[in-house]
């Protein structure tokens, strides 16, 4: 896909309602382009596993989908609770917190805390703190079932999800 046309397939997860179903009408009027071009656009999330299309014949957000909605919702959100990092050996803080995935992006690129930190933290704590702060489930359970179990592993799955947030996030 283009960028353009990328961004606008991913635009789609943004106009899913309340039970996360995309109403192919509805798209096609908001995004003022053809029920057709919807359909194509809801084929490629489809083969990325961010919707799935029920029975009945709804275009429905994955768990992954409902992850995405939830990170851009909370991306532009001022409410989110900080995450402390402390020191593994004495349980001090380190001057350093983040109450978003771009914030612990820039932690983990630029090595803004220890390595050996990050990773115990990344074991024992945050999976908790993504699902009751940030509500995506699907990084809970990637990193409560070992899936993603270092920092590079981590850093490749917010820069999934970074990639297409940051299309949907006009600041």
């Amino acid at each position: 896909m283009k960028s353009m046309t990328y961004k606008t397939a991913y635009k789609l997860i943004m106009l899913a309602d309340e039970k996360d179903v995309i109403d192919i009408g509805d798209a096609s009027q908001v995004l003022g382009v053809s029920p057709s071009t919807i359909r194509k656009y809801v084929q490629q999330l489809i083969s990325e596993g961010i919707v799935e299309k029920t029975v009945d014949g709804k275009y429905v957000l994955t768990k992954l989908g409902v992850s995405i909605k939830k990170a851009v919702n909370m991306s532009t959100s001022k409410n989110i609770p900080s995450y402390v990092i402390t020191d593994v050996s004495t349980g001090q803080p380190i001057p350093l917190s983040f109450n978003s995935y771009e914030q612990l992006y820039a932690i983990i690129t630029y090595q803004l805390a220890p390595r050996d930190v990050l990773e115990h933290h990344l074991r024992n704590y945050l999976s908790e703190w993504v699902r009751s702060s940030i509500g995506d489930e699907v990084l809970a359970e990637k990193i409560s079932r070992g899936e993603i179990a270092t920092i590079e592993d981590l850093k490749k799955y917010l820069e999934f999800i970074l990639s297409i947030t940051s299309s949907l996030i006009t600041r």
